[in-house]
């Protein structure tokens, strides 16, 4: 889903702690900097840009070792990749931002938020938790191994659709051979070793005794059919970080943003809202 020209503001890279990162700014208002997840580029986004972009200024880009980004061939962590982010907001003076992550990004957003609490407006957490679950960690393992070993894109991306799409999403066959194809068509394939590394990122991530030091008003967002990061985790994590509120979306899995955007929309802008009132309304 693309933006005409004159509504997006496209600058190829920044560098940002050794690395060329890509990114892309759509739209003007108040900063709301989007994070992907796992062996995702800004395009996982796709849902979301032209909506967001009405009423925010919307900062996408690829987190390092996918897509357009560089991807050094040496160990990451979250905490990493939560500098990269910050630098970026530096690197075009963005001083502070509303910071949604997705999955490996809600990872992120979470360090992020904790490192650096003066830079975030309002967190946005989806399909996310403080740390892996014992089946993601062996999943997220395998799909490094397949990877390895030569396993096609194309039944890597089939096979990781079983995880991150609902039920009726596979009621469709058109729609899933669309979907592979889509993917396997990007014209900036994710090498190995960025897989491999973003992967021991997401494996060693863990905020579990920290995440109640978050200061921001936070949203977590959970599809209902999520398998990768259930619900439960979701609801772990509102118990933990002060005054966070919980959407569970109907009809979505893990990839609930671009299975179910409108609904995924609507809770984010609705929150974005809230925010926002309550930092414009007169102190009493």
């Amino acid at each position: 889903m693309n933006l005409p020209e004159k509504e997006v503001t496209k600058v190829p890279k920044a560098m940002v702690n050794g690395i060329n990162i890509y990114y892309e700014i759509h739209g003007e208002g108040e900063p709301l900097v989007l994070i992907c997840g796992l062996g995702a580029d800004l395009s996982s986004w796709a849902m979301q840009l032209a909506e967001f972009s009405q009423k925010y200024k919307v900062i996408v880009f690829d987190n390092r070792g996918v897509g357009r980004t560089d991807a050094p061939d040496a160990p990451y962590s979250t905490a990493m990749m939560a500098d990269d982010v910050v630098g970026l907001m530096d690197a075009i003076g963005i001083d502070k931002a509303h910071i949604l992550g997705s999955s490996m990004g809600g990872f992120i957003a979470q360090e992020l938020a904790l490192k650096y609490p003066q830079r975030v407006k309002s967190l946005i957490l989806a399909s996310t938790g403080a740390q892996e679950t014992n089946i993601g960690k062996h999943l997220i393992a395998t799909w490094v191994r397949m990877a390895r070993e030569g396993v096609s894109l194309e039944t890597r991306m089939r096979e990781e659709l079983l995880w991150i799409m609902s039920n009726n999403f596979f009621a469709l066959p058109a729609l899933v051979d669309g979907m592979v194809s889509y993917f396997v068509a990007n014209p900036y394939p994710q090498s190995v070793h960025g897989l491999a590394h973003q992967t021991t990122a997401c494996l060693e991530h863990n905020t579990a005794g920290r995440i109640g030091q978050i200061t921001a008003p936070t949203l977590v967002i959970v599809g209902r059919e999520d398998i990768l990061l259930p619900v439960r985790i979701s609801e772990e994590l509102v118990t933990e970080i002060p005054h966070a509120k919980l959407v569970v979306i109907d009809g979505g899995a893990h990839a609930v943003n671009g299975e179910v955007p409108d609904k995924f929309n609507k809770a984010v802008l609705g929150f974005l809202s809230d925010v926002c009132k309550q930092e414009c309304s007169p102190a009493k």
